[in-house]
């Protein structure tokens, strides 16, 4: 099937669910709830169109060289009683790609044939982490004086629109940033933003709002700073380093759009975990968890609810149960969850079922629910 068929099926998905969620909004007490779930539907469909490296809303990514990836022959590990869980919520909520690590080793880990152990999966907005990781490395670097640094500082051009703006405003999204749809179909299409038209402003209103071109400023911050593009940024400062598998990134975006292993996001999650890392100071690892706020409103997929989320450097929390545990997640529940007192990360990366599959796990009460049981056990 071509595109433009694969394309209007998952339109008509999506006009379908919306009429259907749309109608039962405006009739139900329970507002706040069918909210959240046309929330969880819309991003089902979106990260439909965007998961594989050849769609056609964005430009093809481009390479960061490491190591080849193996061709893993792991369907899945010998069965426990919560593993055998694990594999029932694999099958039911179009999962891809699954791992969980204990105490430094991997406990489950199991992937569908034509996951290539992840790097066929778009992470989404997991790339802001990246991001965020590397602006610390900047700091450490010295080519950066602090997160509160003023952003025209290093992006001359937004000197008249953004003078009380600081590189943590980006970071956590609190800078007042204006935007538009166009320019996320710019910055997705192998275009950086065009700093001197005018186009992009900054409001007084310094309450969080989500919007990816933050990030995208960010990138574009790093680019200047290093002179190279961010697929080599990511692939000498962190790839290498790490000694992580071939991955590949939209370079135009920031936001979006990167392409790895379950195996290399692990290693990415172990870093918070770790001591001590050759990447980026522990001390700014612990202040994009820390340096967290809480918006009135905003919607996060792993917990379900748009109320009583936290937000750091592209750091989420949240969990009414786990207060202790975090994650960094992408757009179709693409999460690095992370729990320092049980020593557990799970991966998970795929899509998410739509709420007209009878089937799937989008009837239970908590979406990831085996995978909080994951992180809260001492053993799996």
């Amino acid at each position: 099937m071509s595109d433009k068929p694969k394309l209007l099926k998952l339109l008509a998905g999506t006009l379908l669910a919306l009429i259907v969620a749309v109608t039962a909004l405006l009739f139900s007490p329970f507002k706040s709830e069918v909210q959240d779930w046309l929330a969880l539907e819309v991003n089902a469909h979106i990260n439909e169109l965007m998961a594989s490296p050849t769609n056609t809303l964005m430009s093809a990514p481009e390479s960061i060289a490491g190591t080849p990836s193996a061709a893993s022959q792991i369907t899945s590990t010998p069965l426990t009683n919560q593993s055998e869980t694990l594999d029932l919520w694999f099958d039911k909520s179009q999962t891809q790609a699954l791992i969980v690590q204990k105490h430094g080793k991997v406990v489950y880990e199991r992937y569908r044939e034509d996951a290539q152990q992840g790097l066929n999966i778009n992470g989404m907005s997991m790339a802001k982490s990246i991001i965020a990781i590397l602006i610390g490395v900047a700091i450490d670097d010295g080519l950066i004086d602090s997160e509160t640094d003023s952003i025209s500082r290093y992006l001359p051009e937004l000197s008249q629109q953004s003078s009380r703006v600081d590189i943590r405003d980006l970071l956590r999204h609190t800078s007042g940033i204006q935007s538009s749809i166009n320019d996320m179909q710019t910055t997705l299409n192998n275009k950086a933003l065009d700093l001197t038209d005018g186009n992009l402003s900054f409001t007084a209103d310094r309450g969080f709002r989500y919007d990816n071109m933050n990030y995208h400023l960010l990138m574009l911050m790093l680019n200047r700073l290093y002179k190279i593009p961010i697929n080599k940024l990511i692939e000498e400062k962190i790839w290498q380093p790490l000694v992580l598998e071939d991955a590949s990134i939209v370079t135009s975006a920031g936001y979006c759009c990167l392409f790895a292993t379950a195996q290399s996001w692990l290693a990415i999650g172990n870093l918070f975990l770790a001591p001590a890392n050759t990447v980026v100071s522990k001390g700014w690892l612990d202040k994009m968890v820390t340096d967290a706020l809480v918006p009135k409103w905003f919607y996060v997929q792993a917990t379900g609810k748009s109320v009583g989320n936290s937000y750091g450097y592209h750091i989420y929390g949240g969990l009414d149960d786990l207060p202790e545990v975090f994650w960094i997640e992408g757009m179709g529940l693409q999460v690095i969850m992370i729990n320092p007192a049980t020593q557990t990360i799970v991966v998970r990366l795929g899509g998410i079922p739509t709420g007209l599959n009878l089937n799937s796990n989008r009837g239970d009460p908590s979406i990831i629910g085996p995978l909080l049981d994951a992180l809260s056990a001492s053993t799996l």
